[in-house]
This record gives C-alpha cells, structure tokens and sequence, in this order.
C-alpha cells in the first residue's frame, strides 16, 4: 500500500517509537527523512535517509514534544536539537505534527500559516498509548519491588486515559486496588468497575498500607505530607507528564524507592507504540493532503 507516494516526511528527534514510525511511514510509499538519531536503538531500513531535507510536506516531532526552551525531545541525538533548527522547514502549509509545543512557538508557527496537530491531545493517541504505558509500568515496577503485584494492596492516582487500563490490568494480576480521585463523577466510575476509592485529599491517611503507588495525575499530589506516611519499602511510579506529580526530593529524603518514567511506550514497546502512531498519523497526513494543507482540524 503506498497512500503515501510522493510524500516528504522529516522525523525529527524522538526515541525508538518514531524510529519504528518512519519504517511504517516507509512502507505506506512516503519519502523519510530522519534526523537526530545518530545512535539508533534498531538497525534502520536502508530506504530511509537520514538528516534533514531541503524541504518536506511533513514534519513530525515526538510524542513527548517540544520543552518550554525549544528543545526538541531527542534522547539519541548527538547535541541539542532547538525547534529553530528547523527553521528552513516552516514553510507555508506544512503540516507538523507534534505531542505538543510551547504556546509561543505554536503562535509563531501558525502565524508563518504552517498547519499544527498537537498529537498527545489527540483522544486516540491517548488511549491506544496507555496501553502500552500501562504494560511499561507493570514492568518497571515488578522488576522494582521485593513484592509481587498478586496479593499487594495498590494505589492508583487519578482514573483518566492512562489509569484506567492499568487499574485494569494490576487488578487481573490479582492486586487490591484503590483508585484516589479528586471528582465524585471519577470516583462513581471507579466503584463502578470494581474499585475501591479514596479522595485525594486522604492519601496522606492511607499511604502506609499500599506496597506499591502508581501516579498519574499531572500535579503534585505525591507530597511530603503522603510521602511521610508512605510504607519504607513502597515502590512509587509516576507516569504523569514532567515534572510528574512526587515531590522527588522529599522521597529521596525518606529513602523511597520513585520514578519519573516519561516516554516510558518508547523504552519498552517500542514497535507497538510506533504502530499506535503509523495507524493515526496517515490520517492526518491524507487529511491535510486533500485539503491542500489549509486547515488545521484535528
């Protein structure tokens, strides 16, 4: 299938997910151009050039986005990658798609008329890579804990997109889960698909009896006051957006085992999270195509 013949694409920074998304974008007829991966996790199809073109139809930038400095999310690239290194791409009635963008360089970016999708504030894109986040967790924290996830009481922050399936999941491996939310219509669902709940504002109280606390509300709601009570051997995962939602430093302080795991789809499903992508990202592609690259609907 080649819907995407005589499409230009620049991948531009990201992790072995968007490496896995410009083999598919290869395969479905697109030009590729991949840049900032001078040490690539997996070994690269020899179609797909690498570098940046001298013009593309396409940009796409990482899932995980574009920080408040520019910089563009590269973990393989040799040296920083700013967003204005691009700068000869933004062209009028290119597309980019990018997880997300500081409001600023979004501004800038429409006001020169190139087209932006903020993919990570796509529904589908969030759902579908929850899934593959939630698998991600499981598995940094049973290789993280002296506990098993079978028999050991839990704690769920939040009950959105990404807690959901794995409240699901934790509770199939035969965990006691507990769901801590701050709206009474999030705690409604929760006790409707079999969880207990507690409000936000009483983790500090409960803290001490769940072996393991995954968050992934984007707020600090793991603080001192929680981390104090929490048990010494607890194993904390925090899959919410930087800078997540522990207060590191006090867990440091009190000897906790927590970890901030951004990106984490890229780090351990790879493959599935970029078939997420490639499954998503032509939409958009063909979307902008017929149109003739006037519109910015998502």
């Amino acid at each position: 299938m080649t819907i995407l013949a005589g499409t230009e694409i620049a991948v531009v920074g990201g992790d072995a997910r968007e490496a896995c998304l410009a083999e598919e974008l290869l395969a479905l007829g697109a030009s590729v151009w991949l840049y900032g991966f001078s040490h690539p996790a997996r070994k690269l199809s020899p179609g797909i050039r690498t570098g940046l073109p001298q013009r593309a139809d396409v940009i796409i930038l990482p899932l995980l986005g574009v920080s408040d400095d520019q910089t563009v999310y590269a973990p393989y690239a040799e040296r920083r990658i700013c967003l204005w290194d691009l700068e000869r791409l933004f062209a009028p009635s290119v597309l980019v798609l990018c997880g997300k963008l500081p409001r600023a360089e979004r501004k800038v970016l429409e006001e020169r008329q190139v087209i932006v999708v903020e993919t990570a504030a796509l529904e589908e894109v969030a759902v579908l890579n929850a899934i593959p986040t939630a698998e991600g967790a499981l598995a940094y924290a049973i290789s993280h804990s002296p506990w098993t996830l079978f028999g050991s009481r839990i704690l769920v922050t939040g009950f959105g997109r990404c807690a959901q399936p794995l409240a699901r999941a934790l509770k199939a491996l035969g965990a006691e889960v507990t769901v801590a939310v701050r709206r009474r219509e999030a705690a409604a669902t929760a006790r409707a698909q079999g969880f207990s709940t507690i409000a936000l504002s009483e983790m500090a109280e409960h803290a001490g009896s769940f072996r393991f606390i995954f968050n992934t509300v984007p707020a600090l709601v793991i603080d001192r006051k929680v981390l104090a009570a929490a048990a010494g051997d607890v194993c904390i995962v925090d899959l919410a957006s930087q800078p997540g939602g522990v207060d590191f430093a006090a867990a440091e302080e009190f000897s906790l085992h927590a970890a901030l795991l951004p990106g984490l789809p890229g780090k351990t499903a790879p493959a599935a999270a970029g078939k997420i992508l490639a499954e998503i990202y032509p939409h958009y592609i063909l979307l902008h195509k017929r149109k003739g690259g006037r519109t910015n609907e998502t």
